[in-house]
């Protein structure tokens, strides 16, 4: 899967009707997503090309270098307490988040790919989902009986974690 998920837009169906997001599993049965605008790029990445930091907090992997610029890398779902990936993958699925700010990656257990959601079905999160979960985000969208989170990547890049280092 080592493609941009930039790429994957422009295969956009004509009639297509709402805003493009990146579909991803989060951890363990979480799926959640970002808005391609806030998205510069879904790659593939070896272990052995993320340089662990000592010191850190828990969430962050380590540094990576992406078309000549250094990148942390951050567990999405430690950073957000909802749960940890693999301790030793085969590989880390990123997504490059963007803002003006700059950028970081956040390592996700799965990409599934673009989801397309007019704005009026993004409704307001259910009271059950974790309050470690409310900054970062937008809403959810329940497609059949699956309840996807909206999460907002500019929150996520002001996270005091980034904030800190």
């Amino acid at each position: 899967m080592q493609t941009s998920a930039l790429t994957l837009v422009k295969d956009r169906p004509q009639k297509t009707i709402g805003d493009a997001y990146l579909k991803f599993e989060i951890g363990q049965k979480i799926p959640a997503m970002f808005g391609m605008k806030q998205v510069q790029e879904v790659l593939v990445l070896p272990p052995q090309r993320l340089t662990p930091m000592p010191n850190m907090p828990a969430c962050i992997l380590g540094l990576t270098n992406r078309r000549s610029h250094v990148l942390w890398v951050a567990d999405l779902a430690k950073l957000l307490e909802v749960g940890a990936l693999d301790p030793s993958p085969q590989q880390y699925d990123l997504v490059i988040l963007k803002s003006s700010s700059g950028s970081i990656a956040v390592a996700v257990k799965r990409v599934d790919g673009i989801l397309w959601v007019t704005p009026e079905t993004v409704q307001p999160p259910p009271g059950h989902i974790a309050v470690s979960l409310n900054p970062y985000l937008r809403g959810c969208v329940l497609q059949g009986q699956e309840l996807t989170l909206v999460l907002d990547a500019e929150s996520v890049l002001q996270s005091p974690i980034f904030q800190r280092h």
